[in-house]
């Protein structure tokens, strides 16, 4: 049996590397100010860009794209594309065909909540950093020193430091999942409303149901790659999880498709992006409640299942507030998260056929159930 295997980690000399830079960051940090217009005008430019970009999942999603394209160079934006799709997707289901039957709306609610603030929390700490590197590359001159305010680790203003210097290993996109996984660590899987959202019946009901597979979608259609999310409270099992969604993503075999789905196929937020013969985004008028929609990888005759997007889906989003605190201290160990794993991955579209089959057996018993206390009644 295959296991999971580091096919890279932090190298002695990217490591003696980072320290220096973390202690003349750490050093110098307090008496960084403002002493160029431009400097003043760029913050002010990438704070509206930022909210502008920051409008809702779709927006977001879209902004990591247009990013990538123009500077395919970092990795890590394409992983943050494909990943918000898949936190839309999981947002637009709370409304879609099965789950609000089976969810009370109150979590119903929650749960939306808590995707929409971890969408929004990561995309306003990491889309600053991506436009002060595109300005660097304009001016030919590193501008990291600028991450301080727009409130961004300290962790992260000396990676950047050294991938611009050249540094073109897997050192950055690692350090930015470990980065953005440690920022919701703090301000959203530790605060007592998800921890109370955990430990509820219907937060454990989805992750029993499968709900959690993350699909990158190839051309041709109806083929996809993934992974099983699993454990989300767990930092270290998150982190794993981005590690490995990068090493499948950027495999020589799937980038270039994945990238042609995702430039063909803007995201919407219904799951009829990708699979248009399973999923409509407009509700069937046809009485199936009672019905098995489903077959083996298709729906049966002409039946479709509802996933609306997210603009019909919902209306209320996250703008705040954003928390300011660093996660990074440099006693922290992260020199040994460093690193990318690849490890076995499910055959994703079988477990994503056995998750959709789930949760409409979990739907018509509950059907059938109301129907036989109807009956009684």
């Amino acid at each position: 049996m295959k296991r999971k295997k580091v096919i890279w980690k932090v190298s002695p000399v990217q490591e003696q590397k980072l320290r220096h830079k973390w202690n003349k960051i750490s050093k110098y940090s307090k008496k960084v100010s403002i002493t160029f217009q431009k400097d003043k005008e760029l913050i002010e430019r990438i704070k509206r860009e930022t909210l502008r970009h920051n409008k809702n999942n779709v927006t977001r999603t879209a902004a990591y794209l247009n990013f990538f394209n123009q500077h395919p160079e970092v990795h890590w934006a394409f992983l943050a594309h494909m990943v918000s799709r898949n936190a839309g997707y999981f947002m637009t289901d709370l409304k879609g065909e099965f789950l609000p039957d089976l969810i009370e709306p109150s979590v119903i609610k929650e749960l939306y909540t808590m995707l929409e603030k971890g969408n929004s929390l990561i995309f306003h700490d990491a889309y600053p950093q991506l436009l002060l590197y595109e300005e660097s590359k304009r001016r030919n001159s590193p501008v990291f020193n600028l991450c301080k305010f727009f409130h961004v680790s300290s962790f992260m203003e000396g990676v950047w430091e050294v991938f611009f210097e050249g540094d073109r290993t897997s050192l950055l996109p690692a350090a930015q999942i470990i980065n953005e996984q440690n920022h919701i660590d703090m301000h959203l899987i530790r605060t007592e409303p998800f921890q109370k959202l955990h430990n509820q019946l219907s937060f454990k009901l989805q992750e029993w149901l499968h709900l959690s597979q993350i699909l990158f979608p190839v051309l041709p259609l109806h083929h996809s790659i993934g992974d099983t999310m699993q454990g989300f409270e767990n930092l270290n099992k998150r982190l794993m999880l981005g590690q490995n969604l990068y090493v499948m993503l950027f495999h020589p075999d799937h980038l270039d498709p994945v990238k042609k789905f995702a430039c063909h196929h803007p995201h919407t937020g219904s799951r009829s992006d990708y699979d248009s013969d399973v999923f409509s985004f407009s509700k069937s008028h046809n009485g199936h409640a009672l019905k098995e929609k489903l077959s083996l990888f298709k729906t049966k005759k002409s039946l479709k299942l509802y996933s609306p997007k997210l603009d019909e889906a919902w209306d209320t989003n996250y703008h705040g507030p954003f928390p300011s605190t660093d996660w990074f201290t440099q006693s922290k160990d992260v020199m040994s998260q460093l690193r990318l794993i690849s490890k076995p991955s499910p055959q994703i579209r079988m477990a994503y056929w056995a998750g959709l089959h789930q949760i409409e057996t979990a739907y018509l018993l509950k059907q059938y159930y109301r129907l036989i206390k109807k009956i009684e009644a």
